[in-house]
Order: C-alpha cells, then sequence, then structure tokens
C-alpha cells in the first residue's frame, strides 16, 4: 500500500511505525472507496500522528474525549514531527480522521446517553430479544419508544414509569400529530401500546393504558407509496453503472428491488446460500405473509450480484448477502436500502409521493397490472396472501381488469 503512493524511503519509514497493519487496512479501505493518491498520503502522515499523541502501542477502545485532548495537543505542537505550521483546521481534522480510523476497526467508545427512564428500556430491548423479534424489529420500537420516555421524563418531569398515564401518551400523539400523517402516527401508537402491554405485565407501569391507546384511523390505500412511472423506474436503473463500491452494490440492491418488488426487510435478510447459482434461482424470506418464496434469477441481476460479491462484499463471517461499509460489517440496516433509492430518485429528479424502496414495489405492481397479469398472479408474486391487496397498487378498474389476457409473469420482467 504505502509504496504505491510514498517513494521508497517515504514507504520504508511508514512501514517501521507502529501499528502498520491497522493503519494499512484503513488506508487500503479508503482507496477502494475512491480516495485520491493526494489525500492517501495526508492520511498516512496523519494517522502516525495519531497513534504518537495518543500514545499508542497497539489499538485499543479510545473516547471521543480523549481523542479531542489529544488532538489539542497535536494543534499546540511545533516539534520535530510538525512540518507544516498549525492552523484552524488542525484539530478538527485530527479529529475527523481518528474517529474514521477507530470506527473503521470497532474501537470508537462512544458514550452512550442515559436518561430518566432508560432502564425501562433496557429492559424492554432485553425482553423483545428474549421473544425472537426480529434484529431490525427490536431497535425500531426501541427508537419509539425512547422518543416518548424521553419526551415524558423532561417535558413531562415524570421520572417514574408508574407515574406516567394515558392523557401523557394521548398528549405526546397529539404533539406529534402536527408534524407526522396519519400513519405514523398509528404506526407509534402501536408500538406504545405493545410497549406498555409488556410493562403492564412485569408490574411497571399503571393497568390499562396499553387498552386505551389508539391511533387514528387508516385507510388501506394510506399505506402505499404512489411509485414512479415505469419509464423512470427504467430510467433509473440506465444511471445506476458505477464502477464505486457503493454504486456496485447499489445496481445489485435496485434491480433486486426492481425486478421482484422486494421489501428492503426481504432485502436485508437474503444470504449468501439462498442464491442457487447453478440451477438460477434465489429464495426470498416473506416479511409479511412467511414463509419460503423461490423467483428465477435474471441474467442482469445475476450479472449485478456477481460484481458486488467479487469486488465489492467484504471478506466477512457473516452469512447475510449485503453488508455495511463499515466494521464491523454486519448486515445491511434497513434505512440503509432506503437512502440508496431515495438518493437516487433526488438526483434524477423523479419526483414520486414518497422515494423509499416501497414505491419501487408499487411501480413494479402497477405495471405487471398495466400489462394485464391477473390480480392473482400478482399477490403470488408479491407474496400477498390474496389478491385483494393488489388494488392497494393500482387503481384499475375490475371492468378493464377482465378484459386483459393474463401475461406470462417471468417474461415480463
Amino acid at each position: 500500500m504505502f509504496e504505491t503512493i510514498f517513494t521508497p524511503y517515504g514507504a520504508r519509514r511508514h512501514r517501521s511505525a507502529p501499528l502498520l497493519r491497522e493503519r494499512e487496512e484503513f488506508l487500503v479501505h479508503l482507496q477502494r472507496r475512491g480516495t485520491g493518491r493526494v489525500c492517501l498520503r495526508i492520511y498516512a502522515s496523519r494517522l502516525n500522528q495519531i497513534v504518537r499523541f495518543l500514545n499508542l502501542t497497539s489499538l485499543r477502545s479510545v473516547k471521543p474525549n480523549e481523542i479531542k485532548i489529544a488532538a489539542r495537543r497535536w494543534g499546540n505542537y511545533h516539534g520535530k514531527h510538525r512540518h507544516l505550521s498549525p492552523g484552524p483546521w488542525s484539530e478538527p481534522s485530527f479529529v475527523w480522521l481518528a474517529k474514521r480510523w477507530f470506527r473503521f476497526h470497532g474501537k470508537l467508545a462512544l458514550p452512550r446517553r442515559k436518561f430518566a427512564l432508560s432502564a425501562e428500556l433496557d429492559g424492554y430491548a432485553d425482553f423483545m430479544r428474549s421473544r425472537g423479534l426480529s434484529p431490525y424489529t427490536i431497535p425500531t420500537r426501541i427508537y419509539q419508544v425512547g422518543r416518548f420516555l424521553r419526551w415524558v421524563s423532561k417535558s413531562q418531569r415524570k421520572r417514574d414509569l408508574k407515574a406516567v398515564s394515558l392523557k401523557d401518551v394521548d398528549r405526546y400523539l397529539a404533539v406529534k400529530a402536527d408534524v407526522w400523517r396519519n400513519v405514523s402516527l398509528s404506526t407509534v401508537a402501536g408500538v406504545l401500546r405493545s410497549f406498555f402491554r409488556y410493562a403492564e405485565d412485569h408490574g411497571l407501569s399503571c393497568e390499562g393504558i396499553a387498552r386505551g391507546i389508539k391511533g387514528p384511523p387508516i385507510r388501506l390505500t394510506s399505506h402505499i407509496p404512489h411509485g414512479p412511472k415505469w419509464s423512470e423506474v427504467t430510467r433509473l436503473l440506465r444511471t445506476t453503472t458505477g464502477k464505486e463500491p457503493v454504486a456496485i452494490r447499489a445496481r445489485a440492491i435496485l434491480l433486486l428491488l426492481c425486478r421482484y418488488a422486494l421489501r428492503r426487510g426481504e432485502i436485508v435478510r437474503l444470504e449468501l446460500n439462498d442464491f442457487d447459482w447453478e440451477n438460477r434461482i434465489f429464495t426470498v424470506r416473506r416479511s409479511k405473509k412467511g414463509g419460503l418464496q423461490q423467483f428465477p434469477l435474471q441474467p442482469d441481476v445475476a450479472s449485478a450480484l456477481t460484481n458486488y460479491i467479487r469486488d465489492v462484499r467484504h471478506r466477512s463471517s457473516s452469512k447475510h448477502l449485503f453488508l455495511s461499509f463499515h466494521p464491523p460489517f454486519g448486515p445491511m440496516h434497513p434505512s440503509s436500502v432506503y437512502e440508496i433509492v431515495s438518493l437516487r430518485l433526488k438526483q434524477l429528479n423523479i419526483r414520486p409521493k414518497q422515494r423509499g424502496p416501497h414505491s419501487l414495489r408499487h411501480a413494479c405492481a402497477t405495471e405487471l397490472l398495466r400489462q394485464g397479469t391477473s390480480p392473482r398472479d400478482i399477490a403470488d408474486f408479491l407474496g400477498h396472501r390474496n389478491s385483494r391487496s393488489v388494488g392497494v397498487y393500482a387503481k384499475f378498474s375490475m371492468r378493464s381488469l377482465r378484459s386483459i389476457s393474463s401475461l406470462d409473469l417471468t417474461g415480463k420482467l
């Protein structure tokens, strides 16, 4: 690595410095992410100063405050290791790079913010893990319950869960009604209902709160976003051709979303052994219907996945197909799938009412209906329990649907 960005003398000097492997792995990671040669040289030199001013003999967990103290010492330093005069960016750049380096190796010890009811929140998290809830469901619920508990402890000044009443929940939902839509309010009401059911069963709160929590009424069609036109989906796929690791992973995910109308939870649950490359099929774990469903593996999708696995996917013990780009390189978070879709739709000036991955599912179902595919086939393809749910995705009259002959499902994709 160092030989590609320094002279032979400079490379030998950097190789003789402490924590060679940890520094080199990080620089290789940055290079694969597209960092240029000039920046890599600056970062390599700065890593030596980070090691020196943090007195590191081995890589250990470091707190942000310790990094700030070392950065201040570096900012005031004028010794032999300082080749340029310190400036206003000396300390911030030191902190920025040090945090990235320690985070890359999983050694950045971030302090956890405590609040009055954090113990109750931790207990609820342990309870959900013991019940076998999805590792993606638990953080979402903890986030929503945590927002409520912070609000009630700070705004209502209640430090004991038994002091919280149904009026507090209603007041919280009323406050959020000014910024949230009914779908979000209904979802949060359901999350709080589950939390207080747990709290009541364990004697942590007053009785009757869970039963009294009511969210706003939701029409069936309110849950489904209006997706982009199919021509816009096609344009989205055509423009996803970058060679950077992020772009290669994004193309594989976008093809799975567009070709098979998968949910983002189904994307992140895909595993390497779900793909039968010899027979060109793969298996999906359905989110709502449950069970497994197999699909034919289309050539362009297979090519994109192969490129991702061969050139981009980090070597990891994780069995999941899509991994994060940050240590410890675990399964990709569903929110990252949302960002992949929303960011690219915005860049292309494609503006459906909602820009998440579910909008591509909506677009796929609508296109299948337009082409004449039967509602029953679409329901099976989407993993719905019955064909009545298909009406959510497109507003075709039943008269026009009866007049269209059924088309081959896989042929249209």
